[in-house]
């Protein structure tokens, strides 16, 4: 009788053991391809953002066009912040105030990779280390808090 307990006690063990041992590389593989490939994307979406620079600076409105599609493509179209990203973009073919699209683009663009890198680093944390998603910051609270710094200055 002792055996028997002892004998299911440990397969019942080892049955946990691989399944915590499973699920743990199959956590890491999954995390190690989601980072690389967030990485990826995060470093095309600069690469393009330097495009969309230089393109609006020498007016060349057909790249400016061609890079829209692939923001467009690279971007959730659910999302108002990822949208005023793609209509900057088309605003930047207008010559009055370029300077300042071009510098509200560059920001969004920062805001955008910021809130990706924190959503990286959060899902890379153990399940029990996560407390709350990172929330993304819109461009308005982003000048909202740049203002209050200037004024405290």
């Amino acid at each position: 009788m002792d055996f028997t307990i002892f004998l299911t006690s440990s397969v019942v063990g080892g049955l946990v053991a691989g399944f915590v041992a499973l699920r743990n590389s199959e956590r890491k593989i999954q995390i190690e391809n989601v980072t690389q490939e967030r990485a990826k994307w995060r470093e095309k979406i600069r690469a393009k953002s330097n495009e969309v620079h230089r393109s609006a600076v020498v007016s060349d409105a057909p790249k400016l066009f061609e890079l829209l599609l692939e923001f467009s493509l690279n971007l959730n179209p659910f999302d108002p912040e990822d949208g005023a990203i793609l209509t900057v973009i088309k605003e930047l073919n207008v010559s009055d105030g370029r300077e300042a699209k071009l510098a509200e683009f560059a920001e969004r663009i920062a805001l955008l990779l910021k809130h990706d890198w924190e959503r990286a680093k959060h899902e890379a944390k153990p399940w029990f280390f996560r407390c709350c998603k990172p929330e993304r910051t819109t461009y308005g609270e982003f000048k909202s808090r740049c203002t209050r710094t200037l004024e405290k200055r």
